[in-house]
């Protein structure tokens, strides 16, 4: 009876353990703190990432759309001063809002594209509670698209630039719009459900605290579908990757261990249909592709599009 007891009682502890780690899995990936913006623009500025004085001269108008679940989601309009049907919508990536996408901005506006930055749901003044690494982000993205298309056409000529989630964002919202003329992913995940295992094993170098950790991850998708509502092993980016022949372009830091490079080269691999590039830099971290060769990321981006394009004529 002693005996029983016992393997009830480290029973006990083992499930709480287990959904404590989970819960913690949880809340630093749906509900991530968040940057502050005005401490993110400031270093964005100081680091000259962007052109500030082109972007406070240029014509900005702030949009609010109400998402299909009811959120007023919000974003920047930036019409180029030379007319164009070419559009861009560039996603942010986790907790950074659309800061994070100014330094993509003066790239595509120099080059002859009216821009878009969205707010992702809980992010910047759109609203939300969680972030779901592009399950229902897509949507919203989706939506954005759908708008411009009924405000300036059918005929506009469309891609997507994405970053960390903002980039299996976009991978995932390919299947939902034809009028995706191509799509930039920059540091985003190959499958969601195996990014949060690699974090969790890549924080320890023991084999067996990686081991003890890992059913952590069953809990943390527990919350997440009780929470949340979506699975993490429902975002798969490099499933529509292989299926699809949309232009596409994978860039990844080298020295990224936040989402691993290896994912950009899985990533390319499974892409078989259509014309695809790959771009792995040196010496780039997380998200800092651009920061480390700003000019040779134009370069290569606009190279890319340059053909992408090509093939539609």
């Amino acid at each position: 009876m002693t005996y029983l007891i016992i393997l009830i009682i480290i029973a006990i502890i083992v499930i709480v353990f287990f959904l404590a780690t989970g819960l913690y899995i949880f809340k630093s990936t749906v509900t991530r703190e968040l940057h502050d913006i005005e401490k993110s623009y400031t270093r964005y500025v100081e680091n000259n990432l962007f052109d500030e004085a082109l972007y406070n001269s240029a014509s900005k108008e702030d949009i609010t759309l109400k998402s299909f679940d009811g959120l007023n989601l919000t974003s920047t309009l930036i019409m180029n001063e030379n007319p164009t049907n070419k559009f861009i919508v560039l996603v942010h990536g986790v907790s950074i809002c659309y800061v994070g996408s100014l330094k993509y901005f003066d790239i595509f506006y120099k080059n002859g594209f009216n821009v878009l930055i969205v707010n992702q749901r809980r992010h910047g003044k759109s609203e939300g509670k969680y972030s779901t690494y592009g399950f229902y982000e897509k949507y919203d993205v989706n939506m954005w698209i759908e708008y411009l298309k009924s405000r300036f056409g059918n005929d506009i000529i469309l891609g997507l630039h994405g970053e960390s989630m903002g980039a299996g964002t976009v991978m995932e919202t390919i299947p939902l719009n034809d009028s995706i003329k191509f799509v930039i992913e920059d540091c985003g995940y190959s499958n969601f459900h195996e990014l949060i295992g690699f974090q969790i094993t890549h924080a320890y170098k023991n084999r067996l605290v990686r081991k003890i950790l890992r059913p952590s991850l069953i809990f943390a998708n527990f919350f997440m579908k009780t929470k949340a509502k979506f699975s993490m092993k429902k975002i798969v980016p490099i499933d529509i990757v292989s299926s699809t022949s949309l232009p596409m372009m994978f860039i990844h830091g080298k020295e990224d261990y936040f989402v691993p490079w290896y994912m950009a080269v899985d990533l390319y691999k499974a892409k078989t249909k259509g014309y695809k590039e790959l771009y792995l830099v040196e010496g780039a971290k997380h998200a800092e592709a651009l920061e480390v060769n700003k000019i040779l990321y134009e370069k290569k981006i606009m190279t890319f599009i340059e053909k992408a394009l090509s093939l539609y004529k």
